[in-house]
């Protein structure tokens, strides 16, 4: 009963919503080897969801080692958790239902935000959204997105961008544990990368949203999330230069597989 009234007024609250919103529309490439399996996978998340369409690579990333993976993507830029619990898409990508997986990407300062207090509905707002998904399909796992720190935009509004990574890391393992969910450590790749590999751009020209590499870097973390298992021999770059892809998966590996 309560899983059908939080349904319903999510679709009463639906009366105002913008269109989806796709920067790329990646086509992923066709797989030399056939899939092994199906995953269902939703992404929910905003700009750094939809810069160089991320679900689709990391599509094609997974038709490379073998498996299909169904893809269904909510996004709107500068969406919140909070705002997709009155976004008809997600709604609607909800409803279509029976996922495996169902990754959520916060707005990219929110996480950050839940412990410098400046919003104090973060936490809230993921609950919430969780227990939508959750209540629906108990079977799926949802993964938190922790996002990166970037320069651009005064370092989303924190003196300095270590600080501001510092309370993102913090805020996205606070609400990863608060809901006992896994996260998808794509900001740790991104500083790893960063740090040892500074000629490899990971921004774009606004110093914020990912370059096609920071793309194909979080589809490669995402993709690890899912399978928990090393790249094959013949995986996909997508349109990354081979050998800095190759870097950016050693980075992954790393990262998430320790």
């Amino acid at each position: 009963m309560k899983k059908m009234f939080v349904l319903a007024a999510l679709f009463v609250c639906c009366a105002m919503w913008g269109q989806d919103a796709v920067r790329d529309n990646y086509i992923p490439r066709l797989a030399p080897v056939q899939a092994s399996d199906t995953t269902k996978v939703l992404c929910i998340g905003n700009s750094f969801t939809y810069f160089y369409d991320t679900p689709h690579h990391l599509q094609e990333i997974a038709a490379f080692e073998g498996h299909f993976l169904d893809v269904t993507v909510a996004v709107k830029g500068g969406q919140t958790f909070g705002g997709h619990l009155l976004y008809r898409p997600t709604f609607e990508a909800l409803v279509k239902g029976g996922y495996d997986y169902v990754f959520l990407q916060d707005q990219s300062q929110n996480p950050a935000h839940l412990l410098s207090e400046k919003n104090k509905t973060v936490l809230a707002d993921f609950e919430a959204l969780v227990y939508v998904v959750k209540k629906s399909y108990p079977e799926g796992v949802c993964v938190l997105e922790r996002t990166w720190s970037y320069p651009g935009s005064k370092n989303g509004g924190f003196s300095t961008e270590k600080e501001f990574d510092k309370y993102l890391l913090k805020g996205a393992k606070k609400m990863a544990s608060a809901l006992k969910v896994p996260m998808s450590p794509i900001g740790d790749a991104f500083n790893v990368v960063r740090a040892e590999h500074p000629e490899i751009p990971m921004f774009g020209p606004d110093d914020k949203h990912q370059s096609l590499e920071g793309t194909y870097l979080k589809s490669c973390v995402n993709y690890l999330m899912i399978f928990g298992k090393p790249f094959g021999p013949n995986p996909s770059s997508c349109d990354v230069d081979p050998e800095i892809a190759a870097i950016l998966r050693s980075v992954a590996e790393r990262v998430v597989l320790k």
